[in-house]
């Protein structure tokens, strides 16, 4: 009888064994992977090819431009930064990148935008036309460029929780290799979360910023932040001390800020911002001028340029000049003889303005002296 209880405890055993195996076996099978589920249950060094997907979302953007600056001088410039790719539907590509990266209006001179281009390059080498550059509200300083493309290219996963102090993160972007002219690195740098700000637009839109010292020089602008795990939690957008670089968190992004919302201007016209409201202004011509009130502005052709010109003719001075109280000559300032005490000066829609010839310039039916090209 011994014996026969002992055979029994053993069936028994292993009895309960096997249902063990073959419920570990059934749970490999049925129980999603962490690479199925895309659940972020690994670091960035322990996934494999996430690193590569990070790299596959990057793009490097170019904005070239001719403009005039205020005073009418005629120039052309380039801008390049980086741009993340957060979706492709239907064909159509979809990259934030930041404003400045895109819009002359952030540098210095350029006044009177004449025409724009912008191209991305994706990491397999191919370069794209942007068809549209959509321009966020709250004059934030993002934008989200739309390419035409049948390429099957990767995008990022985006994190919409906020981020942590001291959480550690991947800054990745195309910076200019220091001290090199015309050449570009592209650069996966990583670092901490050093500050977390909660900022304010001057229209009251409120939205949040991490600073971080992964490293990113000038042309990192529109490039990404991503967490260990490979999610995008911010665009960078500003640099600040050395080495550090400030990032509009993607929950920002996300929050009011949807696609819809964002300002398209038709072909033959660009966005400017006005007292914080988005406005798509044409394109004016080479030969005209913008003015303060965005319209678009010929030469004048003599010097009663849309003014009244009086009637007579005044034998002792030179054609459409009258003598003055001081013996000198003038132009006739409105239809009665007021002329302008300065010899240098001119009358221009009843008012006395500096002579445009004078400095080598023209006069343009806004009343301004400028250059003429």
């Amino acid at each position: 009888m011994g014996n026969e209880y002992e055979f029994s405890d053993w069936k028994k055993f292993f009895a309960v064994v096997g249902v063990i195996v073959v419920i570990s076996l059934l749970w490999g099978l049925y129980t999603p992977s962490d690479e199925q589920n895309n659940s972020p249950s690994t670091t960035l060094e322990n996934q494999g090819n996430a690193q590569d997907l990070i790299k596959q979302s990057i793009v490097y953007v170019r904005y070239e431009f001719t403009s005039k600056n205020e005073d009418g001088k005629y120039f052309e410039g380039e801008i390049t930064g980086s741009g993340v790719i957060l979706s492709v539907n239907n064909s159509k590509m979809n990259i934030y990148t930041n404003r400045h990266v895109i819009d002359c209006g952030y540098t210095e001179d350029c006044y009177q935008r004449l025409s724009e281009r912008i191209t991305i390059r994706t990491q397999d080498g191919k370069t794209h036309n942007v068809q549209e550059a959509l321009i966020a509200p709250h004059n934030l300083d993002l934008s989200v460029l739309t390419i035409e493309t049948s390429e099957d290219y990767k995008t990022s996963l985006v994190r919409f929780d906020n981020p942590t102090l001291g959480e550690e993160v991947t800054a990745v972007g195309y910076p200019g290799l220091q001290g090199i002219n015309n050449v570009l690195e592209f650069s996966v740098s990583k670092g901490k979360i050093t500050n977390i700000r909660d900022l304010l637009t001057r229209d009251g839109f409120s939205f949040q910023a991490i600073d971080s010292d992964a490293y990113a020089n000038f042309g990192s602008s529109g490039g990404g932040i991503f967490d260990s795990y490979g999610n995008l939690v911010g665009i960078t957008t500003w640099k600040t001390g050395t080495q550090e670089n400030i990032a509009i968190t993607s929950k920002s992004i996300n929050q009011n800020n949807q696609k819809e919302n964002f300002t398209l201007c038709e072909h033959g016209s660009y966005v400017i911002t006005y007292k914080d409201e988005n406005l798509c202004q044409p394109y004016c011509n080479r030969d005209e001028v913008l003015g303060q009130d965005f319209k678009c502005y010929g030469v004048c052709k003599n010097f009663y340029c849309k003014s009244d010109k009086i009637n007579g003719e005044d034998s002792r001075c030179d054609d459409g000049y009258i003598l003055g109280n001081d013996n000198y000559c003038h132009p006739p300032c409105g239809s009665k003889i007021i002329y302008c005490p300065n010899f240098n000066s001119i009358c221009y829609k009843g008012s006395c303005i500096n002579n445009c010839k004078a400095d080598g310039k023209e006069l343009f039916e806004d009343g301004t002296c400028r250059n003429y090209q």
